[in-house]
């Protein structure tokens, strides 16, 4: 057994009321659980806790100087190889320190994996990965296992420290060969692999000898980690940090302001968004409403009878519960923005979508993109309305995929060509949609489907008086049971349908993409990737104005009847049309300080003798709960980075629930925005001085996309091998789509089971694209992943083939 390190006859240096807390520097190799670990050490250790990414340079240059703020330092996890410097940056350069400069270390996955390479192990490939799998590892009982005979932990790993370990004669094991001169085992794990008797052994933890170096192979933060044991072995490691003393080294004092630079200075706002004002200058800061209960109505009745045909037009369902209906007003605008060019569009027209129309284009950086947004939506805050409903007034439309990718970090090796690299494609086309398109909103109707509700409201002040808009609209929605239709939708939808070309994604190409997959997943580049692929169909444009106008509507009520979901949509925004049945909830936000995020993983079809026992027991599977885990872990992340230390729940963990045409395993995850705490995505953000709701939910919004349960986790590298694999842009399948509300909420679904088009209604062919895909884990196999795809392929392309036939999906 080691010696304890430092002097034990000293004081301990344990907090009193009168000592500040105390500092960790955390180096971040842009993993996606990150926060999870920063959380998790601020709420135990009662620390607090600074972040440096792996390719940053040290504050002046100056290292030594930089960690005498510190009483230790936490080398994260990450993708990559502890071999490649750029996968591991700044990390290695800790273990260079002298010893009057050195101080507590505690290394995590790759963290782990560089402390054990530095000090004589070697690094190789496991003989299959370990990836979001829940194992319980064997212990010393010593040290920070003093009291853990054994725990149960989440792994992600494909790499692992191949040190040889023997028995003592007992249970307990110790290291030979080179690195048993310098680290001493103190957790171990034994896996099966072909005819090696015993498998092989897996150090899942080490200690340095003689200097205050300590590692863990798993992730303790992890919500199926066993939370009560690697509380107490963090507690323990950092009671043991804190009494190492190195004589030099200065004590426990507060954090100088300014240590780090800050990472988004104030800057002046373009004059696009004082354009932006001057549109919305008839929006008050009240919402006017009148409502009443109806049985007669559904949104679809209501959104057709309010919208002129070819009018921009969004219909959002929110939660199952709420559906949203734009309804055009004198003042009508909307915006497109594209991320590649960094281009804004904005147009302004006529309360029926005609007429006379202004048209504004400014290049505007991305992340002058969403200042902008922040700004409008608490500049324009409604400080009243029916707080019955979720939305007031606002922004309804999307955020497409490449959004997402504009909005990740990514290390700056990685952009000069390290071999991690992927680059996201740079074809453009006429095809190809905005990547955000919002409709300014002022008046609405919601419908409550749970009571019948409809809320009609407004937030011009002149729609409230007796003869206003808001009494016409209640009279007439009153009168309305059924609206006349010149053709039905069939009429309309199928001598078009029945003229289709499809092509449908190529078996070969799939399995050959799945394979790519594999290898980065057992070189350790990602934990899960997410494979997509498209399907395109091609129709020859409608013979008359209405059956053109009138089509993509067609198309939207056939999805509805056929895979009616929790958040339905439909929307008509220039060029772009989009019908969605989406079951998964991106993030929602409510006006107070709540964010959840519900990620979907796990699907297995519903056929006649599935039942939802069934389904749980397919889904319970090690491969199964291993991919929703990795992107509830993400999630957690995700939430953290917004909400900061102790503001983050699990509510439901890898349950099943019934989604209409299939069954899907969910969890659903809650955090608490407190201004005073934000979490280190929000924190220097001059845009956060609002009380108001909307411009967290927006920061949470852009810190969040792309949605991971789309990419896979870590987010960033992941999505970077995608981009290559896939060799495509996804556009709007993948992103996401509901509304940003000026009294402070938001709602987002997940934009899969969903068909768009950016097609003209005048061009003679119209192009629409279907997404589908799945998650790749070590543990899946191609022919699997295969007829996932197609399942989930299946809920929107039925709708595409005419009425009573089968069509080539069967």
């Amino acid at each position: 057994m080691a010696p304890m390190l430092g002097n034990d006859s000293i004081d301990d240096g344990l907090p009193t009321a009168q000592t500040p807390r105390k500092n960790i520097l955390y180096i971040d190799a842009y993993d996606s659980f990150s926060y999870n670990v920063v959380a998790m050490l601020e709420e135990l250790l009662e620390a607090q806790v600074t972040v440096l990414m792996i390719d940053s340079a040290w504050p002046n240059g100056n290292m030594v100087e930089f960690l005498q703020h510190y009483e230790a330092v936490v080398l994260g996890p990450g993708p990559g190889d502890p071999h490649a410097p750029p996968d591991v940056g700044i990390m290695g350069d800790i273990w260079t320190l002298s010893a009057a400069d050195m101080l507590p270390v505690f290394g995590i996955c790759l963290g782990f994996q560089s402390l054990c390479l530095r000090h004589g192990a070697t690094v190789g490939r496991l003989p299959y990965p370990l990836h979001g799998q829940v194992r319980r590892v064997q212990s010393v009982q010593e040290d920070i296992f003093e009291g853990l005979s054994d725990l149960e932990v989440t792994l992600y790993h494909s790499l692992y420290a191949q040190m040889e370990s023997v028995s003592d004669g007992g249970s307990d094991r110790r290291l030979i060969g080179p690195a048993a001169l310098e680290l001493h085992l103190l957790a171990w794990l034994a896996i099966e692999h072909g005819d090696l008797a015993g498998g092989v052994q897996l150090p899942m933890a080490v200690r340095h000898k003689t200097k205050p170096f300590w590692g863990v192979q798993f992730h303790p933060e992890s919500c199926k980690s066993d939370r009560n044991a690697c509380s107490k072995l963090l507690r323990r490691w950092w009671e043991m940090a804190r009494r190492y003393k190195i004589n030099g080294r200065g004590g426990y004092t507060s954090l100088p302001n300014g240590i780090l630079p800050s990472l988004n200075a104030a800057t002046r706002l373009p004059d696009i968004a004082h354009t932006m004002l001057d549109w919305t200058a008839s929006s008050s800061n009240r919402s006017f409403c009148r409502d009443f209960i109806t049985s007669e109505l559904d949104a679809e009745m209501i959104c057709e009878s309010l919208n002129s045909p070819g009018s921009p037009t969004v219909l959002f369902k929110s939660n199952g519960r709420y559906s949203i209906v734009s309804v055009p007003s004198p003042s009508n605008w909307r915006l497109e923005y594209f991320a590649q060019n960094e281009k804004l569009f904005l147009e302004k027209m006529g309360s029926d979508g005609a007429g006379e129309r202004a048209v504004v284009e400014r290049y505007l950086p991305v992340s002058q993109f969403w200042d902008v947004l922040r700004y409008v939506m608490d500049t324009k805050k409604v400080d009243s309305g029916d707080s019955a409903v979720p939305f007031w007034a606002g922004f309804l439309g999307y955020f497409s995929y490449e959004m997402g990718l504009a909005c990740l970090s990514r290390p700056k090796e990685h952009s000069q060509g390290h071999p991690g690299a992927c680059s996201s494609p740079d074809n453009t086309s006429k095809d190809d949609p905005a990547d955000a398109s919002l409709l300014w909103t002022e008046r609405s109707i919601i419908l409550d489907h749970e009571t019948g509700r409809v809320t009609v409201q407004s937030t011009r002040e002149a729609d409230d008086s007796p003869t206003g808009w808001l009494n016409e609209a209640v009279h007439f929605l009153q009168k309305l049971t059924s609206v006349d239709k010149i053709a039905t939708d069939t009429e309309v939808l199928d001598p078009i349908l029945s003229r289709g070309v499809v092509q449908l994604p190529n078996k070969e190409t799939y399995w050959e993409q799945f394979e790519a997959c594999r290898a980065q997943l057992q070189a350790g580049e990602s934990y899960e990737l997410c494979l997509t692929c498209e399907t395109t169909i091609t129709l020859p444009s409608p013979d008359t104005d209405y059956a053109r106008i009138h089509f993509p509507w067609g198309l939207y009520k056939r999805l509805q009847k056929y895979n009616p979901a929790a958040f339905s949509a439909y929307a008509r925004l220039g060029s772009v049309k989009i019908v969605s049945s989406s079951p998964e909830c991106f993030l929602n936000w409510d006006r107070e300080s709540t964010l959840e995020m519900k990620p979907m993983k796990g699907t297995v079809r519903k056929t006649g003798d599935m039942t939802l026992e069934k389904a749980r027991a397919i889904l319970g599977s090690t491969k199964e709960m291993a991919e929703n885990l990795m992107i509830a872990d993400l999630i957690r992340h995700d939430l953290y980075g917004i909400c900061g230390s102790g503001g983050v729940r699990v509510e439901k963990l890898l349950e099943v629930e019934d989604h209409g045409r299939v069954y899907q395993m969910i969890t659903h995850v809650k955090g608490q925005v407190d201004p005073a705490r934000p979490g280190f995505a929000a924190r220097d953000m001059p845009q956060l001085h609002s009380a108001g709701m909307s411009v967290y939910g927006l920061t949470a919004l852009q810190r969040c996309l792309p949605p991971g349960s789309m990419t896979g986790a870590p987010k960033e590298r992941s999505c970077m091998h995608l981009s290559s694999i896939e060799a495509r842009k996804r556009g709007i399948y993948s992103g996401v789509m509901g509304f940003l509300d000026l009294g402070g909420g938001g709602s987002f679904s997940v934009l899969i089971r969903t068909a768009f088009s950016s097609s003209g209604d005048q061009d003679s062919e119209h192009t629409w694209r279907i997404g589908a895909g799945g998650a790749i884990t070590i543990l899946s196999t191609p022919e699997g992943e295969w007829d996932e795809m197609l399942t989930k392929l299946r809920t929107v392309y039925g709708v595409f083939t005419p009425a009573g036939t089968k069509g080539l999906l069967g």
